[in-house]
């Protein structure tokens, strides 16, 4: 197999410390739909998925109607929380200034969205010209689409490419990509990153390159 030459980021969970933030927010606006959640319900049900699909679930599994300025009211709502506290995922800095592969990001999340979250994180300089969003292709995750893109244009196959995923959703989606997946298991459970193909999870964004090394020496050892 070849080895790894591209790391693929997802954005919310993975570079930012956002998925706290929004879900709280998510949850005091279903709790304002009269839905009664716990915020683990929240992160169980919600994570991972695009807005679309939040409100869709929100309707054929709740039975609720959210108004017409739901997702702009909840992306104000992030946005202005973003300014005052969002967090860069810790040791991420460190990890991305010594990476001697390629990389980028490719998200669910909108471009507005994206690099508003990065420019407060002071990660954008790292992803200039390396941002893919769902909304450049025509399905969003679980399905492989914007893995595929980001690949394509950033010049890779997709089985030189490495996903860094902190959701089922966005496993699935590499997985499908024909792409090596690893799970960052900060806020989930190892195990229900596993079931749904990451190859190695791991809880501290700051061991990436050292498993990213053994991967490759892994690859090279068994084409030996």
């Amino acid at each position: 197999m070849d080895k790894l030459n591209l790391v693929i980021f997802d954005c919310d969970g993975v570079l930012i410390d956002s998925e706290t933030i929004a879900n709280n927010i998510l949850l005091e606006m279903l709790t304002e739909l009269e839905i009664v959640l716990t915020i683990d319900d929240v992160f169980d049900i919600f994570v991972g998925k695009s807005m679309s699909q939040c409100v869709e679930i929100i309707r054929e599994q709740f039975g609720k109607y959210p108004p017409e300025n739901f997702t702009n009211e909840f992306r104000q709502r992030v946005l202005q929380a973003f300014i005052t506290d969002l967090l860069p995922i810790k040791g991420i800095h460190e990890v991305l200034s010594k990476l001697n592969l390629s990389y980028c990001v490719a998200s669910n999340s909108s471009h507005d969205w994206i690099n508003t979250a990065l420019d407060a994180t002071k990660l954008l300089p790292y992803f200039s010209d390396k941002i893919f969003s769902a909304k450049d292709v025509q399905r969003s995750k679980p399905y492989p689409d914007v893995f595929l893109y980001a690949a394509k244009k950033m010049g890779f196959s997709p089985k030189e490419c490495v996903v860094i995923e902190d959701t089922p959703t966005g496993v699935r989606a590499g997985v499908d990509a024909g792409m090596t997946v690893f799970g960052y298991a900060e806020l989930i459970q190892p195990e229900k990153l596993r079931e749904v193909g990451a190859s190695v999870v791991f809880n501290d964004m700051r061991l990436l390159p050292k498993l990213l090394e053994q991967q490759n020496q892994h690859f090279l050892n068994s084409a030996n």
